[in-house]
């Protein structure tokens, strides 16, 4: 609580700093003690009895298994560790449940010191029919620490900025609180804003979880897919489906913001909103001058609707520059100047800003939607003080018509009331007085009413109530729970994947003279004839890290007035300028080189052409775009998005070497760079035969599969001249037979 004001902050505040500095403490931790390098070797064995034995060598301590797959409960036993720098372990596994199909069984090994690179040597096997492993480090696991750090020193010193404007607001408030009419409003803004203010940071806790969930995640992604996101126990499937849940965390803030405003526009309590949002301004959790100044309008706006328009004055003109503000913001401002300026009887200077915001409106059309009840509210005002009855009333209805809302009705009801008055329609003007007198007599309006009879406005049962903030928190409670047993679990390194103690294990002669096993690869026997040879241990590949080549196109000559241009890395995105400065939308295709395979996970999209390993993509929009209010505009985009196609022959790559025949490829450069798992994934199962066996066809080779070769026949680059029994494997690069690694295992998986 603020003892100056008295304003109550919610008890959440102090599990979300807590959050933050235990995440904190545990990325120091990373960074002060557990060296800088995290290296890892994951091994794929395939067991041929129900126990086997592994015996593993690295230049390093400190080394335990992170996980293992269900069913296989595994043991580490540290044999001889001469020093420091040499660790020799024995891995012990029992199959429980598993039966021997052949299908193979993942293992995780990590390590953490500041040795420059780890080097794993798989001594010997027992029980074993092949094993494979990789290797991977992550460079510098401090560098990763520091962002931890920097991202919570800032999340901590978040709700201390903007002193001065904080203090502004809190002595406006202790100002207005002075006043014993205010009290009961103020006591409502209070309750108000600890509502919303316990919902939100209970969303930060979760927006906390999901942030450093994220981290952890892509951590992972980094080190080769750490093996319990594909763990056939659930728990790669529950950490996700968490993360997945606390990202709602994101919309309920939004849906919270707008909750926030219903005690202005709804409830129809605008001195108790005015106390609300300056509390809000003064402790809330933001960083933005703009948040500042929105909460400050919609304060002013609550006295200004209350009556109160010199002190509703003051407060919007504070701080205020409005040449820089939007154009939103400066056409809200010029609104509530002039209805202070009204309630003052300042005429001339409220007509001033009403012309004001005719010209916004006329400079910047977007604002016209927004800005018409503020135009019809002035036509009105002018009409009645011109004693034009006739008019009043068209414009009433038209008003009425368009915003049925009591927060837009409730300033014109005293003028049609008036109008009734002086037309002899008595019992329309008591219809109207009636209905005023059941708001809040926080509203000028309604007290102005108050002389004509009593205000029967009750507060609702449900208002100053957190049901629903009750239901979530109930929700994010248990996603928190789970989220931390599950970190606690997986990265505090209190549960290891079917991990037993350690204790001495004494090699036994079967594993003395147990045979050196080299990273192998099982031979697919398949009618399609794609059999990969047995390698030694693989090395690392990498791409050509070399400039994609640039493009050109020819652009229709009336695009050049339609069509606005916006260059990214890699690539650009085309436009239609109508809806672009309408909207800021409008996108009519981009079209961008890949260096990899992520292209084929893109919606909708073509190839338009390739250079060795790059690969020029154009992709549509998949929802609606265009300015839809204006039937022209539609037209003329639908116009635009069909001369794509024409767009399309002109395409050309500069360089002599590159071809535009991708669309007969999966991937037109799988012979010149590495696929990734991803790559693959939204592929099916006749996909991905073409994509392995098209690596196949460039070199020439024929199928005996007559309908793979019937396919090739139509490609128009296919030349077949190599018998399958003729073929020879060793004339594929490395990274073609990596790629083709790579979609044997997704095809197995798929099986």
């Amino acid at each position: 609580m603020d003892k100056t004001s008295g304003v109550k902050l919610s008890k959440m505040r102090i599990l979300y700093y807590g959050l933050l500095i235990l995440a904190g403490c545990f990325a120091l931790w990373l960074f002060l003690s557990e060296g800088k390098r995290l290296h890892a070797i994951e091994m794929e064995i395939i067991p041929s009895k129900q126990t086997f034995i592994i015996n593993v060598e690295a230049n390093g301590g400190n080394v335990q298994v992170f996980s293992a797959e269900e069913d296989v409960r595994v043991k580490v036993s540290y044999v001889e560790r001469s020093d420091e720098k040499r660790t020799r372990l024995t891995i012990e596994g029992n199959i429980r449940e598993k039966t021997l199909d052949g299908a193979p069984i993942r293992l995780l090994l990590l390590g953490f010191d500041n040795t420059e690179k780890w080097e794993w040597e798989i001594l010997s096997g027992v029980g074993l029919s092949s094993i494979i492993y990789d290797e991977g480090e992550i460079a510098n696991i401090r560098a990763y620490s520091y962002v931890v750090i920097t991202f919570e020193v800032i999340c901590l010193l978040l709700p201390f900025n903007n002193r001065k404007r904080r203090n502004y607001a809190k002595e406006k408030l202790l100002e207005f609180a002075e006043n014993a009419e205010n009290q009961a409003a103020f006591e409502a803004g209070k309750r108000w804003f600890l509502i919303h203010d316990r919902r939100r940071y209970w969303n930060r806790c979760l927006e906390l979880f999901l942030i450093f969930g994220l981290f952890f995640y892509f951590f992972q992604e980094y080190l080769y897919k750490w093996t319990f996101l594909n763990s056939r126990d659930g728990m790669g499937i529950i950490f996700t489906l968490t993360l997945a849940i606390a990202s709602l965390a994101y919309t309920l803030e939004f849906y919270w913001a707008k909750k926030y405003m219903e005690i202005l526009i709804k409830e129809n309590r605008p001195l108790t909103a005015s106390f609300a949002f300056l509390m809000e301004t003064a402790y809330g959790f933001y960083w933005l001058r703009s948040y500042y100044k929105k909460q400050v309008h919609n304060a002013a706006v609550g006295l200004a609707r209350a009556g109160k328009y010199a002190q509703a004055l003051e407060l919007a003109d504070y701080d205020w520059n409005g040449v820089r503000e939007k154009k939103m913001m400066r056409m809200t401002h010029s609104n509530l100047l002039g209805v202070c300026f009204l309630g003052l009887g300042r005429n001339e200077d409220a007509e001033a800003e009403f012309a004001y915001h005719k010209q916004l409106i006329k400079q910047h059309p977007s604002l016209k939607r927004a800005g018409e009840a503020v135009l019809l509210l002035g036509e009105i005002r002018s009409a009645y003080m011109a004693q034009k009855s006739g008019q009043v009333e068209a414009y009433v209805n038209v008003y009425c018509e368009r915003y049925p809302d009591a927060y837009y009705r409730i300033p014109i009801m005293p003028i049609q009331m008036k109008v009734y008055e002086q037309a002899g329609e008595i019992e329309k003007a008591k219809d109207i007085c009636n209905s005023l007198l059941s708001y809040s007599p926080e509203n000028t309006s309604v007290r102005e009413a108050m002389r004509y009879g009593t205000c029967t406005y009750t507060e609702p049962s449900d208002f100053l109530k957190d049901k629903a903030g009750l239901g979530f928190r109930i929700v994010i409670t248990g996603i928190v729970v789970i989220y931390t047993m599950l970190g606690g679990l997986m990265f505090m390194g209190t549960y290891l994947r079917g991990a037993g103690k350690t204790g001495v294990y004494e090699e036994t002669k079967a594993e003395k003279s147990a045979p050196k096993i080299n990273n192998t690869k099982k031979a697919e026997d398949e009618t399609i004839e794609t059999e990969q040879p047995e390698t030694e241990q693989e090395s690392a590949l990498q791409s050509s890290a070399s400039q994609a080549p640039g493009f050109e196109m020819d652009m229709p000559k009336d695009w050049n007035s339609l069509a606005i241009r916006k260059e990214f890395e890699g690539g650009c995105s085309y436009y239609q300028k109508k809806s672009y400065d309408l909207i800021g939308d409008g996108v009519l295709f981009f079209i961008q080189s890949y260096s990899d395979g992520s292209y084929v996970n893109l919606p909708d999209y073509e190839v338009w052409g390739y250079d060795g390993p790059y690969v020029y993509a154009m992709s549509l929009p998949t929802d609606v775009t265009f300015y839809m209010e204006d039937s022209a505009i539609m037209e003329e985009y639908q116009k635009m998005k069909n001369e794509i196609s024409q767009i399309r022959e002109t395409f050309r790559i500069q360089s002599d070497t590159a071809k535009y025949d991708g669309y007969e490829f999966v991937f037109p450069n799988s012979s010149n760079s590495l696929l990734q798992e991803p790559d693959l994934w939204n592929l099916s199962a006749s996909r991905l035969r073409i994509a392995r066996n098209e690596i196949y066809a460039r070199h020439g080779r024929r199928f005996n599969d007559e309908e793979l070769q019937r396919y090739f026949n139509q490609c128009s680059w296919y030349e077949g001249t190599v018998a399958p029994e003729d073929f020879d494997e060793h004339i594929l690069s490395e990274i073609e037979q990596s790629n083709i690694r790579l979609i044997q295992e997704q095809q197995q998986n798929m099986e």
